[in-house]
């Protein structure tokens, strides 16, 4: 199961407002939750994050592309409603991640699909088994 983490700087409105669209999207209902990392070491806390979870069989391009699609939208309401400007940035299981901004809305999509696209694992490593870096 693939999991794209993402992290909303804006008014302090603007995680649950996505959070809300996102859990309104027919083919992300019941796959999108709230969650509060671990703080890292040295900070007294960590920003809360809404975190999506791909069906099985779906791909992390797949996933990209209906979250591009749902951002651009999200985004583009939330400038012409007069918002204070928004950044979103979502991160994938192994590290890749991209930023968007309420001003570049319009680019979400594409974005999100070449930020996140699938690559093929490293040569000679088996598809599924690069891991994390960390040994798992």
């Amino acid at each position: 199961m693939h999991e794209i983490r993402i992290a909303v700087r804006g008014d302090a409105a603007a995680e649950e407002s996505l959070l809300d669209w996102l859990r309104q999207e027919p083919a992300l209902r019941g796959r999108v939750r709230h969650d509060t990392p671990p703080a890292r070491v040295g900070t007294m806390g960590s920003l809360g994050e809404l975190v999506v979870e791909s069906a099985v069989t779906g791909t992390i391009g797949t996933l990209a592309g209906l979250l591009g699609q749902s951002l651009s939208l999200w985004l583009n309401q939330r400038r012409a409603q007069g918002n204070s400007p928004t950044t979103v940035s979502l991160t994938t299981g192994d590290g890749r991640s991209v930023t968007v901004t309420s001003a570049h809305a319009a680019e979400a999509e594409r974005l999100l699909r070449l930020a996140l696209q699938e690559r093929p694992a490293p040569e000679g490593v088996p598809p599924g088994a690069a891991g994390d870096g960390q040994g798992r």
